[in-house]
């Protein structure tokens, strides 16, 4: 499945402490069962997004726990959802129309 994972991260934290943590997750070697990252982002403004495929709640935890524990403080908002192209999702729209027109 694919999902998008909104973030925003402190502005007040120093750039050197969120390479640290970055440092700290590559070296602890955290294992996924399935997670492919498609596409990760970040603004200028502290904020971004990352597109990841996985097939497991627990991968899922395990990616936002890795940034809570190696800089607790580093999101102030982390928001995840499953995610589908457009011509995938219009589809079940119109068969749940249909269905709520009964």
């Amino acid at each position: 499945m694919l999902f998008i994972i909104y973030y925003e991260l402190d502005p007040t934290l120093d750039p050197a402490d969120m390479l640290t943590a970055y440092q700290k997750i590559q070296e602890a070697e955290v294992e996924f069962e399935k997670w492919e990252t498609k596409g990760w982002y970040i603004t200028p403004e502290d904020w971004g997004v990352a597109i990841v495929e996985s097939d497991s709640v627990d991968d899922m935890m395990k990616n936002a726990y890795q940034w809570k524990l190696a800089l607790p403080g580093f999101f102030t908002k982390y928001n995840v959802s499953p995610v589908a192209e457009v011509e995938q999702a219009v589809p079940v729209l119109a068969k749940m129309m249909r269905k709520f027109k009964k």
